[in-house]
């Protein structure tokens, strides 16, 4: 259990969420005593179940339709909206954040932060200044392609992950070449303020890979254990990495685990779907992420050390959904309407919470196995 710091929740004002799935951030809002208009592109039932308002906006390729966005912001009644939240859908489109700013305040890291972070060769600068291992990169095309990886600046949730020895096309300008690291993928969430960082929790995170996208993201369990020295590794570099590009609120870095090295991958400088790994028995999350953006604090946060796991269930064959089909208690992100689903198209997302890792683990993956 760990102490920090939280915000009292502020009856009748709003928050704005926007990501590509927002219902994770949409419910610890709700938990922390706000209202919520949710932006996302999907707006599943428990989304709108949670939201006063759901607004729906396509998104292509994780990245949202930036002209249909900011119409549904200048949509909103700004004057009981306290602020903007975000999640993934943003790395790729910093300047779309920064036009966000300019019609609400941003509750999360500026167009500057995720430009500075996201960069490849500054956030692999930053790592051999502090002594912290990272995967060599390249902007051009190794000679031997059989252990590197084609990824895309600011590319989230693996899908945009590729192997270079099958990848075809010429690099575009967003691309680049990462040497492939062998380990246990991790993951870090923390909280960042001008004050303090503290860790929040690591994950062990797992790919749902298939002949397309090997490296698409499958799931996470928190609460792992690491030793002593991985621990202070994760801790050091989300201390100095938050000074470096300026990080607040709830963030979270990706690495591997390599006997007992820690091998870092990137920093996710936006609101984390860990967070939804995370049961406070006190205080909120994101009521925590709102103080760090320098709104009077209080204490205790207080969080269970019940371990939680979350599994995403892609669409494996071609199917149709009915809207009115009935789900497991622990089944989330239902779709909204009745829906064909293509093969690779993210379906729902199946939860478990155990005692331990392990069967935390084994029963979010035995449940997505019978979905």
């Amino acid at each position: 259990m760990m102490p920090t710091t939280l915000l009292a929740p502020m009856p009748n004002k709003t928050l704005v969420i926007v990501a590509i799935s927002s219902r994770p951030y949409v419910k610890a809002a709700k938990d922390a005593g706000f209202d919520v208009i949710a932006v996302d592109a999907f707006v599943d039932q428990d989304t709108q179940a949670m939201a006063k308002q759901c607004i729906q906006v396509a998104c292509t390729g994780h990245r949202f339709d930036a002209q249909a966005l900011l119409r549904a912001l200048d949509a909103i009644d700004s004057a009981d909206v306290f602020g903007v939240c975000y999640g993934a859908g943003f790395e790729a489109q910093p300047d779309l954040l920064a036009s966000i700013s300019q019609r609400f305040r941003l509750l999360g890291n500026s167009a500057d932060t995720i430009k500075a972070s996201k960069h490849p060769e500054i956030f692999a600068a930053f790592c051999h200044a502090n002594q912290f291992l990272t995967p060599a990169i390249s902007m051009n095309q190794p000679c031997v392609l059989d252990d590197w990886l084609v990824k895309e600046v600011g590319g989230s949730g693996g899908a945009h992950i590729q192997w270079a020895s099958a990848y075809q096309a010429p690099l575009k300008s967003n691309q680049y070449f990462q040497q492939m690291q062998i380990g246990t993928p991790v993951s870090c969430l923390f909280l960042a303020s001008e004050q303090d960082v503290q860790v929040i929790g690591m994950n062990e995170q797992w790919v749902d890979a298939d002949k397309h996208t090997p490296f698409k993201y499958g799931g996470a369990v928190s609460q792992i254990i690491l030793s002593a020295h991985l621990v202070e590794t994760f801790k050091r570099f989300v201390s100095l990495a938050s000074k470096q590009f300026n990080l607040k609120g709830l963030n979270s870095v990706d690495a591997v685990v390599d006997g007992e090295q820690l091998v870092m991958l990137e920093i996710n400088p936006r609101l984390s779907a860990t967070v939804d790994l995370y049961a406070p028995e006190k205080g909120t999350l994101m009521a925590s992420h709102v103080s760090a953006f320098g709104i009077e604090a209080m204490p205790t946060l207080v969080l269970s050390t019940q371990s939680k796991a979350h599994h995403i269930v892609y669409a494996h064959q071609p199917v149709q959904i009915a809207k009115d089909k009935i789900w497991p208690e622990w089944v989330s992100d239902i779709p909204g309407q009745s829906q064909y689903f293509e093969i690779g198209m993210p379906i729902c997302t199946v939860t478990s919470s155990a005692d331990n890792v392990q069967e935390a683990k084994h029963l979010v993956q035995a449940r997505a196995g019978i979905i």
